[in-house]
């Protein structure tokens, strides 16, 4: 990982701020691109989809994420979505955690999206972040584990009402948009560790 001091990161995002008015993401999660589609809006931005199925290696979530971007062409966005539970090893496993949901109620929880995408031979990733608590499920709206997260300060889980101050989603837009990466990195074209 690269790590950039604050001059140095002041020019890069001079030089990488997207400023295009349309972003392809890729995603098959139909919920996922309503959202997306909502959040981009605000800025006056267009987002299509792309389908192409990757396969994900087994790594942190900033390597998880460049090597997906890696998969990709230029500018295509991929979205890395990933629960971290106290006690838990839950990450993209949200099906898991539904399923031993007993278990868990009641823990620390932190949401994290990524965003990333490859240009001019680097990929830039861009993070949101929202920390709540895993608690029994309400709500009916969302996708994934909306109905089991409530937010910190929030008296509603993400499936009951998920307000932008309290959606990683919408914290990682608004880095990408304002052209705030958390890392750049060279591209992962080939992996030769675990896989998930």
């Amino acid at each position: 990982m690269i790590l950039l001091s604050p001059l140095a990161l002041a020019t890069i995002q001079e030089q990488v701020a997207p400023i295009q008015q349309h972003w392809a993401i890729n995603t098959s999660n139909p919920g996922k691109l309503k959202e997306f589609e909502r959040l981009f809006a605000k800025y006056n931005v267009l987002i299509s989809a792309t389908k192409f199925d990757l396969d994900e290696i087994k790594a942190d979530p900033i390597t998880v994420a460049v090597h997906k971007a890696s998969q990709l062409g230029d500018n295509v966005l991929i979205e890395d979505t990933s629960l971290d539970v106290e006690g838990a090893d839950v990450g993209i496993n949200v099906r898991w955690l539904l399923d031993n949901l007993a278990d868990f109620e009641g823990k620390r929880a932190v949401w994290r999206v990524l965003l990333a995408y490859q240009r001019n031979d680097q990929i830039f990733v861009y993070e949101g972040e929202i920390c709540g608590t895993i608690v029994k499920p309400r709500g009916v709206d969302g996708f994934g584990f909306d109905p089991v997260f409530l937010p910190d300060g929030s008296e509603y889980t993400l499936a009951q009402a998920k307000p932008d101050e309290t959606n990683a989603r919408a914290k990682a837009v608004e880095a990408l948009l304002t052209g705030e990466p958390v890392a750049i990195q060279p591209p992962i074209k080939e992996w030769t560790g675990s896989w998930q």
